[in-house]
Parts: structure tokens; C-alpha cells; sequence
């Protein structure tokens, strides 16, 4: 069985806060670490993820693991991130495995288990850590498939609860604090630093106001690409670190940096036009970055107010209360689905053995294409079978 042989191991904002996650968090472009990954879980198949508040890996392993075996994964994947500079405690990862795995990965995908409960961003990370595991070549069939599934249930508990009615994001919640600031007319001059799906957010909440847009990215072409679709002024980061802009109102920061990237002495310009206008108004500053785009220090300047990971979790609090009765049902969603494709798992299991048998004993005459076609065909059946009310596949 496939299920069975599912493992989860991870950790998140909750038991590491976020000022140590992003010493877990490995860049897109890390192909051999994935791979290195992989051979130190023994895994037939992985899917690396990290998003804003979780790093979690899904692994395939040969055989059903037992308690002594998860806990030994758990150590491993403890090592692998210690050796590359990461804090890690003994409560820094867990580990799950059969259908807890498997129920794992579905509250995710659906949100259940997010920092904010509805965040509509979780399925499409998934979507493309898998898809970027299987370029790599460490996602196979079953992990791919697994991972379908999941997106699947997230689009039904968005469908069957008020859970799917909210369309919120870290992003959104940051959105609301920034509208709640400026008003209608929206900040005067705004720098987004980052072009990923969070500064998209923001530029198109801002369109349609007067201000001026500065796009601040590594990588100028991407930032005029970005100012191509939602408008706004491209600008190289090495421009805007080197010679900062002498006013802003809104700085908004969400990049894939290993480090600060804005610092101390990068706003004390914006600050000093402020003073000289005599403008009361703080300077917003919004850190999205994982790990932190905007130095701590800058918490600590005059005339300027961080919005942080750190402050929006609170900020979800009062909202995630009134979320309990549809988190209820979407959890009895997710329940159902576990059940669904365990019993599937199942059917396809003892289908798969019996058509082996009878292909052993009776056929033996058929070529290796015909033999695989039968067996495709029978566990594809049922697989189907599987899918019928309970009362009909019990």
C-alpha cells in the first residue's frame, strides 16, 4: 500500500517562532539539496515545501516505517539542517506517518493548519514545490498524485464551507492594515522589494490610486516585467540600497533573501523628508520575507511602524475564533477524504496482489505488456470501485 508507506517530517512558525524559520528554508535553485534530502531519508520519492510559516517534507519510504523508524527520520532530517547552520532543538521537527501523514497533508493543503485559517495561497505552493521536486527528479507518480489529491480536497473545503468564502492570505490581512492607514487615497510613494505573489497583491490594491510606485528587485528585468502588468517604476535593488528615495510613505518587502536586505540607513533619508514636512504619520514598513526582510532594528526607529509575521499571526486571532464551527466541518471534509483514499489504497492493494496471483498461476503464458495492462486495468477498477458510497464498497 502507498499510504502506508507516507511519512511527514516538519516543523513551523509554532514550535520554532519565526525568527529561526528561514534556517530551514532552502532556495529554489537547491537542487542537490534536495537530493541530498532524499538519500538521507532513504525515501523512494520526496516533496520539499516551505512556505511563509512551515517547512515540510513528504517522503515515500521503501517499507511502512514503525515508531523507532520515524523517530530515527526525524533525527536525520534534525542533522541535515544542524549541519548547515540551522538552531535545532529536539522539538524542532515532528514526524507522521500512514493516514496521520496523509491527514496531515490535507489540512494543510486546505488551509486548516495555516497561520491564517483560509489562506487561499497554500495549494498553489504545494502545487509548485511538487512540481519543482519532480524537474529535480525526487517526486515520482505516487507523491505527484498524492499531492493532487490534496489540492482536490482544499478546492472542496472551499467550495462546502464559509472557510472558501473568506479569500484571505498573510497578504490580505497585511492589505487590510495598509488600507486601514492610508484611507481611500492609499500611501503617496510606496517601494515593493520582491516581485513574487505577495507584491502582486499589493500593487494591485494599489492601482487606481495617485501614488507613485517604486518596483525594487534583484533582478531589473523581472521588476520591469512586473511594472509591464500592474504599473509602478522599476528600480534594481542595488540602486535603491545605494542611493534611497528621500520620501516614502509604504515600504513592503516579501523576497526569497537568506538576509535582511533593507536596513537602518536605507530609510533614514525617507525619515528625514518626513520630519522636514512635519508629516505626524508613520512610516509603514510590512516585512513578508522569510527570514526577515527588514532588520529589527529598524523596529526600534522613530516615525516607523513594522507589520511583521509576528504581528499578523495576533491579527488572525479574533478571526480565526469566529472560523471554529466552519473549521469543524472542514476538518469532517478532510476526515472524509482520508477515509476515501485509504479505502482506495486498500482496494487497490488487494486487487494488485490478487491479479498477481492469478497472473502467476494461470497466466503465465502472457508477455510482461500484457501482464502489466491486466494490472493496470484491475487496480485501475478498483480504484474506481473504491470511490462508491461506503455502503457499496463495504
Amino acid at each position: 500500500m502507498v499510504i502506508e508507506r507516507l511519512v511527514v517530517v516538519a516543523t513551523s512558525f509554532r514550535r520554532v517562532g519565526f525568527g529561526r524559520m528561514g534556517d530551514f528554508v532552502l532556495p529554489p535553485e537547491a537542487h542537490d539539496e534536495r537530493r541530498a534530502l532524499q538519500q538521507t531519508l532513504g525515501a523512494e520519492e520526496l516533496v520539499y515545501v516551505s512556505t511563509c510559516n512551515r517547512v515540510e517534507l513528504y517522503a515515500l519510504l521503501p517499507a511502512a516505517p514503525d515508531a523507532e523508524r520515524l523517530e530515527a527520520l526525524r533525527f536525520q532530517v534534525s542533522c541535515f539542517f544542524a549541519e548547515r547552520g540551522a538552531l535545532v532543538d529536539s522539538q524542532a521537527f515532528f514526524a507522521m506517518a500512514g493516514g496521520e501523514a496523509l491527514s496531515h497533508l490535507f489540512r494543510v493543503a486546505s488551509s486548516l493548519d495555516s497561520l491564517v485559517v483560509g489562506e487561499t495561497e497554500i495549494s498553489g505552493q504545494l502545487r509548485r514545490s511538487r512540481d519543482l521536486c519532480r524537474e529535480v527528479g525526487v517526486c515520482g507518480k505516487a507523491l505527484h498524485k498524492l499531492i493532487e489529491k490534496a489540492i482536490g480536497v482544499s478546492r472542496r473545503v472551499r467550495s462546502e464551507t464559509a472557510v472558501g468564502d473568506t479569500h484571505v492570505s498573510v497578504a490580505t490581512i497585511a492589505l487590510q492594515k495598509i488600507r486601514k492607514h492610508f484611507g481611500k487615497q492609499g500611501p503617496g510613494v510606496t517601494a515593493l522589494i520582491g516581485v513574487g505573489d505577495m507584491s502582486r497583491k499589493v500593487a494591485q490594491a494599489l492601482q487606481g490610486t495617485t501614488g507613485k510606485c517604486l518596483v525594487v528587485n534583484r533582478t531589473f528585468a523581472k521588476a520591469e516585467a512586473f511594472c509591464e502588468q500592474y504599473g509602478g517604476a522599476p528600480t534594481p535593488l542595488e540602486t535603491f540600497l545605494e542611493h534611497p528615495p528621500g520620501w516614502l510613505d509604504l515600504v513592503f518587502a516579501a523576497t526569497a533573501s537568506d538576509e535582511a536586505v533593507l536596513r537602518r540607513e536605507h530609510l533614514e533619508p525617507a525619515l528625514a523628508a518626513r520630519r522636514k514636512a512635519g508629516v505626524q504619520r508613520p512610516l509603514i514598513v510590512v516585512d513578508l520575507g522569510l527570514p526577515r526582510d527588514v532588520d529589527p532594528e529598524i523596529d526600534e526607529l522613530e516615525g516607523v511602524v513594522v507589520v511583521a509575521m509576528e504581528h499578523l499571526e495576533s491579527l488572525s486571532a479574533a478571526r480565526q475564533q469566529r472560523l471554529e464551527e466552519e473549521k469543524r466541518a472542514a476538518a469532517e471534509i478532510v476526515r472524509q477524504e482520508v477515509e476515501r483514499q485509504l479505502r482506495e489504497d486498500r482496494f487497490r492493494s488487494l486487487a494488485g496482489e490478487s491479479a498477481e496471483a492469478m497472473l502467476s498461476s494461470r497466466m503465465g503464458h502472457l508477455c510482461d505488456q500484457d501482464r502489466a495492462a491486466i494490472l493496470s486495468f484491475v487496480t485501475g477498477l478498483a480504484g474506481r470501485m473504491a470511490r462508491q458510497p461506503v455502503d457499496l464498497a463495504s
